[in-house]
């Protein structure tokens, strides 16, 4: 873990990335080293490995608000364009944890504030799939950083 060819690796962190103190506190926790700076695609990349970028989203409600949300999703759509436009691999991680492991049990997934179905989320997430070859990951907050670090070093056997 954390080495990229014959250098140790040093991870970048996008300045515009909030709420995530508990993956700082892992990689501070485990010596692994990092910097804060801003990226152009996703929250997360290895330096002097830009092809491959992590999209961090807390939950599914912020997930189905940058898909579903018609004043939230052009954001996210940009981002998504620009990726494939510089060639970069996104994966997106989302931290729902609990019974949210895959796309099948996102389509499963109620949530009565936002009034999006599960169904219809899961088919957005195909949607980004299939158009732009993006991949969805799910995890709960106790392994993301880990997650974020197998991602990126492409230890994790379905990337």
């Amino acid at each position: 873990m954390g080495i990229v060819g014959d250098f140790m690796s040093r991870y970048l962190f996008d300045t515009r990335e909030k709420r995530n103190e508990h993956i700082k506190a892992y990689f501070d926790k485990h010596g692994i080293e990092y910097e804060i700076r801003k990226l152009d695609v996703g929250d997360y990349q290895i330096e002097g490995k830009p092809q491959i970028s992590v999209d961090r989203k807390r939950n599914l409600q912020e997930l189905s608000k940058n898909l579903m949300n018609a004043k939230d999703h052009s954001r996210f759509w940009k981002e998504v364009r620009r990726a494939r436009e510089q060639k970069i691999k996104l994966f997106v991680l989302v931290e729902h944890g609990g019974q949210i492991k895959s796309i099948e049990d996102v389509a499963k997934w109620t949530d009565k504030y936002s009034g999006v179905s599960g169904r219809n989320l899961a088919n957005e997430i195909y949607r980004v799939h299939i158009a732009y070859g993006v991949e969805f990951f799910f995890c709960d907050k106790r392994s993301t950083a880990r997650k974020i670090i197998e991602i990126l070093e492409g230890e994790n056997d379905n990337i």
